[in-house]
């Protein structure tokens, strides 16, 4: 299976920059080598050239045989350092070694020529740098030898590291610099990304609303413009599926609505067990359908795309919580079931929307209320603290910890259920809550009896006035 490899803009920008400056110093590195050497070796060529000199200049002949006079103060000076050894060696034209020290290897070539020539060998397994004049003496038969002298290449390579490094280091400096600048360069040219990234991210999911394109950079325009083409395109669709909905639940209701109408009188009128049976399996049914139609508008209405964050608001989770909980109480008296409420102390101020947040109430008292037996005790509450907390408990048979994360899918019902119901009530409860940056969780009630289903709403008033209720 191929890895599929990520692309990044940055590092082929820099790819693209670095790569060509750093060849560009490995190349300006080696000429540079190329001229420390040169350096090193001209000017240390132009010493040998004058201690082959200075041997030539203390050349004697008698008629018959050359005397050199070298004193060991005279060696000294040819040896003026101690990185290097110095040799010296006089030949005959032929290239015989007339004097001097018979490590050096004998002429060989261009015997002839007029000027110093200057060579490498190989003296006692070192590398040595020679050079070669000749030498025209009256008083000798054959009026010409050669001068060879020769020296170790330590102080040259030492020179030449030195010349090496005095080009190499600003260089070194140079390219480092411009490396920086290069990585600020590309992190500041890629700074309208960034930009755009963090406002598409800050955004909630409702927000459709075109991105400015006048402060964006002439390239990242057609970009910005593509994705506000396709923002345009999202909110037509989302404004067409809200269209649906409104209409979806006029269409729901309205034919719903006259067949209960139409069961209610068919059950007045005079019939047998068997037909007012049929009827009231026909009343229940509707009844339910009735339910979940309003369970699938409210879902559809709860779902992040048709969330607008122009309806919200900052409102007191109490009066909501208590309103609703006041509206479920008939229902909780026809199943035998004492339900209450208690509010926080302070104003419990969330942002949000109002209807979304009711919906969000009236679906957990409900879900608590429909799976409690009769004589069962259902408490709602909101509480003010670190975060505004609406929980809902009962002490019913409660939700096994292994189907916890799963009452939260659509139509899923926990299994052994018996009470009526559409299985949509918790979902809707957590779309809600998602669009409202809420969590959502589900506990144990008090010594593991029930459960307490709880929404957690971020709190931004730490210094609310404090309220009885």
């Amino acid at each position: 299976m191929k890895h599929r490899i990520e692309r990044s803009i940055r590092v082929q920008l820099l790819l693209f920059l670095l790569v060509p400056l750093l060849s560009l110093w490995a190349i300006s590195a080696g000429f540079a080598y190329y001229l420390a050497v040169g350096f090193a070796n001209e000017a240390y060529d132009l010493h040998l050239a004058n201690s082959a000199d200075s041997v030539a200049a203390r050349l004697r002949s008698d008629g018959s045989k050359i005397l050199v006079d070298l004193p060991p103060a005279a060696q000294a000076i040819l040896r003026h350092n101690n990185r290097d050894k110095f040799y010296y060696q006089i030949a005959r034209k032929d290239g015989s070694r007339i004097s001097g020290d018979a490590v050096l290897p004998e002429p060989s070539r261009h015997l002839e020529s007029l000027q110093p020539m200057l060579r490498y060998a190989q003296v006692n397994g070192h590398e040595v740098r020679m050079a070669r004049i000749r030498v025209d003496l009256p008083n000798y038969p054959d009026q010409t030898v050669l001068v060879q002298v020769a020296e170790t290449l330590n102080s040259r390579r030492q020179l030449a590291g030195q010349i090496l490094l005095s080009i190499l280091i600003p260089q070194t400096i140079l390219i480092a610099l411009g490396a920086i600048a290069v990585w600020f360069g590309v992190s500041k040219g890629l700074s309208p990304l960034k930009s755009l990234e963090q406002a598409l991210a800050a955004r909630s999911q409702s927000d459709l609303t075109p991105i400015a394109a006048s402060d964006a950079p002439t390239e990242v325009r057609p970009l910005v413009n593509a994705i506000n083409g396709l923002l345009a395109r999202l909110a037509e669709d989302i404004e067409s599926q809200k269209r649906f909905v409104a209409n979806a639940a006029h269409q729901f209701r309205t034919p719903l609505a006259a067949l209960k109408t139409y069961i209610y009188y068919a059950k007045k009128l005079p019939a047998d067990l068997k037909m007012k049976d049929v009827l009231n399996k026909i009343d229940t049914g509707t009844e339910r359908m009735s339910h979940l139609s309003t369970k699938l508008l409210a879902l559809a209405k709860a779902e992040p795309a048709n969330c607008s964050s122009d309806r919200y608001e900052r409102i007191d989770l109490n009066l909501i919580a208590s309103e609703i909980t006041a509206e479920f109480v008939p229902e909780a008296t026809k199943r035998d079931l004492e339900l209450n409420f208690s509010g926080s102390e302070s104003p419990a101020l969330v942002i949000g929307d109002p209807h979304n947040l009711a919906e969000l109430t009236a679906n957990l008292v409900e879900n608590s209320v429909l799976h409690s037996a009769p004589g069962a005790k259902v408490s709602v509450a909101v509480t003010n603290g670190p975060s505004i907390r609406l929980s809902v408990q009962d002490n019913g048979p409660g939700i096994p910890v292994e189907e916890r994360s799963r009452v939260f899918e659509r139509f899923y019902r926990v299994l052994g259920t018996e009470a009526s119901g559409s299985g949509l009530g918790l979902s809707i409860v957590k779309e809600i809550a998602d669009s409202h940056k809420a969590v959502v969780a589900i506990d144990d009630g008090p010594n593991g009896v029930g459960t307490v289903v709880s929404v957690l709403f971020s709190s931004k008033e730490p210094g609310s006035a404090r309220r009885h209720s």
